[in-house]
């Protein structure tokens, strides 16, 4: 429980909404403050700290996003939803990456929005819904299949931006999945559709507390838990897009372990889905090989030794042969550190 109400900053160009809002807000017991000049809003935000931040997105010379950015560096803690109209939807992703909590859509009732800000102030330690939504917006905003993935993609790229380590993690993954899965003999749409699911496989990372996700330590069990969240709500998001509900049920099971130790739903054997067995091992290939700070890319024999013991524990023993003979008669197209994708795809 708050000791004290909430203070909420409610910034729109429009007075009529700010008045709105702040009536509304004000009957349910929260302190609020307007400004209909974001400049203005900028100067309060430098000032006082406020425990949510209501701005609109599309705004003259300040925009909802640079207020977001600036609450953000100063005040990381504190809450912000971004009021958007279906003309500013594109605006989601950069809204992703700099930290938003939720938005609401104009026109909006006043109901959903006290339901936003009270799911908003009480969320400490949940995993946004703002990924989810985003996706679901994306969805009914772009009709071609490429569009879809586009947008989706960026969402798995506003990981890659928070977490350096990880910089075209999923673009290897993609390479290495796509090459297992015609070494297995998957026909051509199936491996299309493990390139897919590959490339977006970490998005669910976009949940993950950025002070988590770019530690070099040892996790603590309990941060380790946030970590294994990441599968389904990556599946999660992606299910909000229609078009790619089949390589969602990837995405969801690509930590799941051939002995059943794995996660979310820890699935054994023959109950993996076959691609999520190939992206498990494309992933865990390149976090081998590639150089972090914490670490140096194991050799490749050594990765080779690693894929041959985990057989039948870790990894579908069909797959770590053929990894390991992939690798074997295809070195030269490991990417290794001094040996970007490009050179070898």
């Amino acid at each position: 429980m708050r000791p004290d109400p909430a203070s909420i900053l409610i910034v729109d160009d429009e007075p009529a909404i700010c008045d709105l809002i702040r009536d509304e807000l004000s009957d349910c017991g929260y302190v609020c403050w307007t400004a209909t000049d974001p400049r203005q809003a900028r100067d309060l935000l430098g000032i006082r700290r406020f425990d949510l931040l209501i701005t609109d997105i599309s705004m003259p010379q300040v925009s909802g996003l640079d207020l977001l950015a600036h609450v953000k560096r100063r005040a990381p803690d504190s809450k912000v939803i971004l009021i958007t109209g279906r003309s500013s939807r594109d605006y989601l992703v950069q809204a992703l990456m700099l930290g938003a909590d939720d938005y609401v859509e104009k026109p909006f009732s006043t109901e959903d929005l006290v339901a936003v800000v009270s799911e908003a102030l009480d969320s400490d330690g949940c995993i946004p819904k703002l990924p989810i939504r985003a996706a679901e917006a994306i969805e009914t905003s772009l009709q071609a299949k490429q569009a879809s993935f586009d947008g989706v993609r960026a969402l798995a790229r506003a990981v890659e931006a928070k977490d350096p380590y990880t910089f075209h993690h999923s673009e290897h993954v993609a390479y290495y999945a796509v090459h297992l899965a015609r070494e297995v003999g998957l026909e051509e749409p199936l491996v299309e559709r493990v390139r897919v699911a590959s490339l977006l496989h970490d998005v669910g990372k976009i949940g993950v507390p950025d002070h988590i996700l770019t530690k070099s330590e040892r996790l603590t069990d309990e941060e380790f838990e946030f970590i294994r969240r990441h599968p389904a709500l990556g599946a999660d998001i992606v299910a909000n897009i229609t078009l790619f509900d089949r390589e969602a049920r990837l995405i969801r099971h690509h930590h799941e372990d051939w002995d059943g130790r794995g996660y979310p739903d820890a699935l054994a054997g023959e109950q993996i889905p076959p691609g999520s067995r190939i992206m498990q091992a494309a992933d865990c290939m390149d976090a081998m090989l590639m150089e972090r700070t914490y670490k140096k890319g194991y050799p490749v024999g050594e990765v080779l030794d690693e894929l041959v013991r985990c057989s039948g524990t870790q990894f579908a023993p069909e797959i770590s042969e053929a990894a390991v003979r992939w690798c074997r008669r295809n070195s030269s197209k490991l990417v290794l550190p001094h040996r970007p994708l490009e050179a070898v795809a």
